[in-house]
C-alpha cells in the first residue's frame, strides 16, 4: 500500500502551478488530457490532480499516479479552474484529486499528499481511456468535504536507538500505545483518534469480518512489511508483490458502554493501546477478483511500518519523510520498528 507522493511530484508541479500555457507544437501529438476542476465550496486553496492505474486510485485505493497537475489558488480566485496533463500516453486511467483548503498538503512528504480536514474531494475517481494523440475533455466535481484531521501520530514506546523490536511469539501478545498529534504540521481541528464501529455494509449493525466475535473499529492499525533484499513475499497472477500486514487490534474496553453497539457513536480520544495480532496477511488485488487476504504461516521477521487509517480514507505511516527531513527532522517520526524471533536470533535485522 504506498503513499501517492513522490518527490518528482513537487518538481513536476513548479511548472504547472503558474498557468496552463500551450504546449509546444511538436507535443501536440501526444495525447491530452484537459477540462475544469469544480469545487463545490470556496475556491480558497491550490487544487491538486492526478491521474492513476485503474486499480490504484483513491479513495477505494491507494497508489501512485502516474501524472500530476494543479491549478493555483490565484487562477482559482480568478475563475480559470482550467487544468491540462500533457503528454500522457494512451492507457486507461482514473482522474482523482482535492482541493487543500488549509493549505498543508506538501506533495514531497509522503504522509502530508493527501487531503486532510477541510478539503474538498470528489465521491470517486473517473475512469478515462485515453487513446494516441486524443485531446480528451474531462471536468472533476469535487463535492464532498473532509471532516476528519488525518490520523497523525507517535508512538509512546520509542524503543531504544529509535527502534521498537516485537517479537513473531504466537503465545506472548506484545502491545504498545500511540497518541494524536499534530506534529505542527497538520492544520484546522486538534488531531484526535476517531474511535466507532466500522459498517462497510450499510446495514446499521457493526462488523465482524474475520468472525473472531470482535466488532472492527476505526481507525484501523496495522504493520506493513518492507522486505529487504533477500527477503520475498507472494507474487499476485501478474508477478507484482503482494502486501503483507499484521493486523493491530486496539484496545476497546474504554470506549464499549460509550459506543453501545451504535454505529452512528463516536469516541475522541488522545491515545490508543494496540495489540499485536501473532499472524501475518498476504493482501492481493486480483483483476476480477477484488482483493485476495491468504494467512501466512508465519510472521516475518523484518522492518515493519506502522499505519493508521480513518474512515474516510485518511492515513498516517512510521517511519515517514517527516523524521527522515534533513531541516528540523521530527524523531518521534523516524521510529523504525522491527520483528524478530521470540527465541532472540534476529534474523530480520539489516
Amino acid at each position: 500500500m504506498s503513499s501517492l507522493s513522490l518527490r518528482a511530484l513537487a518538481v513536476a508541479l513548479g511548472a504547472v502551478l503558474a498557468g496552463c500555457s500551450e504546449p509546444p507544437t511538436e507535443l501536440r501529438r501526444e495525447a491530452r488530457v484537459e477540462g475544469r476542476v469544480a469545487p463545490a465550496g470556496p475556491a480558497l486553496g491550490d487544487a491538486y490532480l492526478f491521474l492513476f492505474p485503474p486499480d490504484e486510485a483513491p479513495p477505494e485505493r491507494r497508489g501512485e499516479p502516474r501524472y500530476v497537475t494543479a491549478v493555483s489558488e490565484v487562477r482559482l480566485a480568478a475563475g480559470d479552474a482550467r487544468f491540462r496533463f500533457s503528454e500522457v500516453g494512451p492507457d486507461v486511467y482514473r482522474l482523482w484529486g482535492f482541493l487543500d483548503a488549509n493549505g498543508d498538503a506538501d506533495l514531497s512528504v509522503d504522509v502530508l499528499a493527501q487531503p486532510g480536514a477541510g478539503d474538498w474531494v470528489p465521491e470517486s475517481s473517473v475512469e478515462l481511456n485515453v487513446q494516441p494523440g486524443q485531446v480528451l475533455p474531462v471536468d472533476l466535481t469535487l463535492s464532498r468535504r473532509v471532516r476528519r484531521p488525518l490520523p497523525a501520530f507517535q508512538v509512546v514506546e520509542q524503543g531504544e536507538g529509535g527502534v521498537l523490536e516485537l517479537t513473531d511469539s504466537s503465545t506472548a501478545i506484545a502491545s504498545f500505545t500511540v497518541k494524536s498529534e499534530g506534529l505542527g504540521v497538520v492544520r484546522g481541528e486538534v488531531p484526535r483518534f476517531f474511535v466507532r464501529f466500522a459498517d462497510a455494509d450499510g446495514n446499521g449493525t457493526p462488523d465482524d469480518v474475520n468472525g473472531d466475535g470482535v466488532f472492527d473499529l476505526w481507525p484501523q492499525f496495522f504493520l506493513r512489511f518492507v522486505p529487504r533484499p533477500g527477503q520475498t513475499v507472494p507474487l499476485d497472477s501478474r508477478g507484482k508483490p503482494s502486501q503483507v500486514i499484521v493486523p493491530l487490534l486496539p484496545n476497546s474496553t474504554p470506549f464499549l458502554a460509550t459506543l453501545a453497539g451504535d454505529v452512528s457513536r463516536e469516541v475522541a480520544v488522545e491515545s490508543l493501546q494496540l495489540f499485536v495480532i501473532p499472524l501475518a496477511q498476504s493482501i492481493i488485488e486480483e483483476p476480477g477478483k477484488g482483493r485476495v487476504v491468504t494467512t501466512l504461516g508465519a510472521v516475518p521477521v523484518g522492518e515493519y511500518e506502522l499505519w493508521a487509517l480513518n474512515d474516510e480514507g485518511g492515513f498516517w505511516f512510521v517511519p515517514n519523510d517527516l523524521g527522515r527531513r534533513a531541516v528540523e527532522p521530527l524523531p518521534g517520526q523516524a521510529l523504525r520498528l522491527r520483528v524478530v524471533h521470540a527465541s532472540g536470533a534476529d534474523a530480520g535485522a539489516p
